[in-house]
């Protein structure tokens, strides 16, 4: 435990962080050694190899497809895109370090937020408490870099960045986001992805204005259901196409079939089979919604929610170590393609949810 720093509140407001009460509370902190750090970095690179091998097994495979629920549709489209190489800014593995061993829970491949709080909050509480300590975080860096890398192959006149408006933590994220791109250079606008509009082959901002590259804090399967062929718009996304499958749950089950002896990776199915004890997941979920943790065919926590209509994904449960009757899940950031820091979420639940706390860290 720890005293927060005098008037953080304000600081944490200053540096666009709104939705910080009941979040960010600065009264705990974890601290890692380097070589538990090297680990998480490790699984971190790993897992993402892993989920390009699937993505590759799975996009030739229409089984495979059927499994993950991508619509018959899009799937040259997404293939395409695959086979263009089309870029990805980031993602964020979360993973439950048990014995000093990082276990993959999922991956929010498509649209991961805690990213101001991990990026920004946490490395100017660092600074400012323990400016001699180091923290496994060049997220900002990356990010601008990652941005450069992204303009020099695409060359766009515009990047349009686009969320739910009325979202207070998207909009903080995508304005968080907007800023590192204009760090790096780019010409930028923002809008509400409502008022996105499809005519033809093509997408427009209001009042006419063609598309070429659109950054969306919107998930992909929404807008298959929305739009099918206005996914298909020749342009760029950013997340690209194939991030629809990383993103995917079920994917999880995919993992285990090709990669069973990896340590990071859990047992997972398309149904409970032998499992006794799992916890049972939406393919398409988010914020901790519609979880079942079943413990020895008991229901040990379960949260509500709307998803679950496309099935589900079973795995098997892990106990995550508790400190302080809190249980953290580590959130391991890829951008563009490679580890770059951390962020922890932690709750007296077993399952992270929206009202789950971001705690910082520092590495002793």
């Amino acid at each position: 435990m720890i005293t927060p720093r005098p008037g953080y509140e304000k600081t944490v407001e200053n540096l666009g962080f709104g939705f910080h009460q009941e979040y960010w509370l600065e009264n705990a902190y974890y601290i890692f050694s380097a070589e538990e750090i090297a680990e998480i970095e490790k699984a971190s690179r790993e897992c993402y190899q892993m989920y390009c091998d699937a993505v590759e097994t799975c996009l030739y495979d229409d089984k495979k497809l059927d499994r993950l629920h991508i619509p018959p549709l899009l799937r040259n489209s997404i293939r395409q895109s695959w086979e263009d190489d089309d870029l990805s800014l980031y993602g964020r593995f979360d993973f439950a370090f048990v014995n000093g061993i990082p276990k993959l829970l999922e991956f929010n491949a498509d649209t991961p937020t805690s990213l101001i709080e991990a990026a920004v909050i946490q490395w100017q509480w660092k600074q400012d408490l323990f400016p001699q300590a180091d923290q496994f975080n060049y997220l900002h860096e990356a990010l601008v870099q990652s941005w450069k890398d992204i303009h020099q192959v695409y060359k766009c006149e515009n990047y349009v960045f686009a969320s739910i408006s009325d979202c207070l933590e998207d909009n903080a994220t995508l304005a968080y986001i907007i800023s590192t791109a204009v760090e790096a250079g780019l010409s930028v606008s923002e809008t509400d992805i409502r008022n996105v509009e499809h005519f033809g082959n093509a997408l427009y901002l209001q009042e006419n204005i063609p598309i070429d590259c659109m950054f969306k804090l919107y998930p992909w399967e929404t807008m298959f259901e929305e739009d099918q062929e206005g996914c298909m718009t020749p342009m760029c996304w950013i997340e690209p196409l194939w991030k629809s499958l990383m993103s995917n749950k079920a994917m999880l089950s995919v993992l285990y079939e090709m990669f069973p002896d990896s340590p990071y990776i859990l047992p997972a199915y398309s149904e409970p089979g032998h499992l006794k004890s799992y916890c049972k997941k939406p393919i398409f979920s988010r914020e901790g919604a519609n979880i079942e943790l079943i413990r020895n065919g008991l229901v040990l926590e379960s949260t509500g929610g709307e998803y679950g209509k496309e099935g589900h994904v079973y795995q098997e449960l892990v106990d995550i170590p508790s400190f302080q009757c809190r249980y953290p899940a580590l959130g391991s950031w890829i951008i563009g393609g490679a580890p770059c820091g951390m962020g922890i979420r932690e709750t007296a639940s077993r399952i992270t949810h929206n009202m789950s706390n971001f705690v910082p860290h520092i590495i002793l």
